[in-house]
């Protein structure tokens, strides 16, 4: 379940990148929605970062399968 949600937050943080490219490229870029962007792929970011350190943890406590 975890590696879904950490597809989900990856895909979000690429999507989010588009969107920045796309208005930053409009002939009258929005300055808030720019800004409001690159805000929620902050915050996608960080949710990666803490999904990655939570999959780690999990790997390391789960015991191997023969």
């Amino acid at each position: 379940m975890l590696h879904i949600q950490l597809y989900r937050a990856r895909r979000e943080h690429a999507r989010l990148g588009l969107l920045i490219d796309m208005e930053q490229a409009a002939p009258r870029p929005d300055a808030v929605r720019i800004a409001e962007l690159k805000k929620r792929k902050l915050a996608a970011r960080d949710r990666i970062a803490h999904l990655e350190s939570r999959e780690r943890a999990e790997g390391a406590v789960r015991p191997q399968t023969v």
